[in-house]
């Protein structure tokens, strides 16, 4: 079960107050807009839990805790991976992947996602052996939640 943040119908609501600068606020609003938010405090909460999600694994990562999470890479197909013992030290992560996608952009471009779960501590030692391969042009570790 995801471990979430203590929400019930009993729960209070607090409004705060911020200062932004304007610049900030507008870039916000715009990318609000674009991934289809009409409430900006609904955006700020959103934002919030990632932020939380992000950090609570953060001061987890020495223990035996459990998450789960996607992996999204985007890499030059003609470097990453060509190497046989990259191949199988990938293998080496079974009992954390749970699916991978893999898309192909163009003739040098691939777009992968890898589904994971399982200890937290595993889980970022196959990030960092991911972003240390060759041919990576972007990667990105989104955090879902710690499972109990």
């Amino acid at each position: 079960m995801i471990k979430n943040i203590k929400e019930n119908s009993k729960s209070s609501l607090r409004r705060i107050s911020m200062s932004l600068p304007s610049t900030l606020l507008d870039q916000f609003e715009k990318s609000m807009k674009d991934a289809g938010f009409d409430d900006r405090s609904k955006a700020i909460q959103a934002s919030l839990y990632e932020f939380i999600y992000n950090n609570e694994w953060k001061e987890d990562e020495n223990d035996n805790s459990y998450g789960a999470g996607a992996l999204v890479i985007l890499y030059d197909n003609h470097l990453f991976g060509n190497d046989i013992g990259s191949i199988q030290n990938q293998h080496e992560y079974t009992d954390i992947i749970v699916s991978t996608t893999h898309l192909h952009l163009d003739h040098h471009n691939c777009l992968e996602t890898i589904m994971l779960r399982g200890k937290i501590k595993r889980i970022k030692n196959f990030r960092k052996f991911i972003s240390e391969s060759r041919g990576i042009k972007s990667l990105k570790m989104h955090y879902v939640g710690m499972l109990n």
